[in-house]
């Protein structure tokens, strides 16, 4: 699948399932192993610890189209939801962990972040600025208790959510799904992803999402799945 033909898909259907995404980016096993080796290095994530295991580093950017350096990283690492989740979790700001250097350099994650904004090009407007938040997740599963991977069908207040998959051990299959309304029904997009860097986009104005809980495949084990969620977000003038 061709740029051009994401870039079309999100416009008429508000999302695009993309098993292949990595096909758009170039890399070698090397550089693969040492990208999914930065997701070893996260830290709980402290808010939502009554509600799940995960782990998480963020990596920001303010994104200014019209600029000839259009990307400015932001260092801050207090994060603001703008909306509240229907789970039980910290509320209000969230003081997470920033992304290691190397990670914020590595080729796989500069490759990533520009297809992702190539493929969006159309969509965002040139006058306005963008907050570009980058998070690596972690799900962890242990001792026979299942942990959530999202907070039901939700959005999650952006504008345009990119959702890369990196890898996964000893889990049962986690399904994202798609949906139209925050109401139970049949989803639009319902599958498993398990191809590194196999990617949803979504359009988080229109449309909602969520992810079934990881769960282990061997109880003597423990599980994880590994996400790289791009969100962009325009920033109000």
């Amino acid at each position: 699948m061709q740029i051009t033909n994401i870039s079309a898909r999100l416009m008429n259907e508000h999302y695009c399932h993309m098993p292949h995404f990595s096909e758009l980016i170039p890399c070698d096993t090397e550089e693969i192993k040492t990208f999914k080796d930065h997701w070893n290095e996260l830290s709980l994530d402290q808010n939502f610890k009554d509600y799940t295991h995960r782990e998480r580093r963020i990596l920001r950017y303010y994104y200014r189209p019209d600029e000839e350096n259009p990307l400015q990283l932001n260092r801050d690492t207090e994060y603001h939801s703008s909306v509240t989740y229907n789970v039980e979790y910290k509320k209000g700001a969230n003081q997470l962990s920033y992304a290691k250097e190397a990670f914020i350099t590595h080729p796989i994650m500069q490759n990533v972040l520009a297809t992702d904004i190539a493929i969006l090009h159309d969509r965002l407007t040139k006058e306005r600025h963008y907050a570009i938040d980058i998070h690596q997740f972690r799900v962890k599963a242990q001792s026979g208790k299942e942990s959530p991977t999202t907070s039901g069908i939700h959005q999650d207040g952006q504008d345009w959510i990119f959702m890369h998959f990196i890898q996964s051990h000893n889990t049962e299959p986690v399904i994202s799904e798609v949906h139209a309304t925050a109401h139970e029904a049949p989803p639009l997009l319902h599958t498993a992803m398990e191809h590194f860097l196999e990617t949803l986009a979504i359009n988080d104005k229109q449309l909602y999402h969520r992810a079934s809980n990881v769960r282990q495949v061997s109880p003597t084990n423990a599980a994880f799945r590994d996400l790289l969620l791009v969100t962009f977000r325009q920033i109000p003038e």
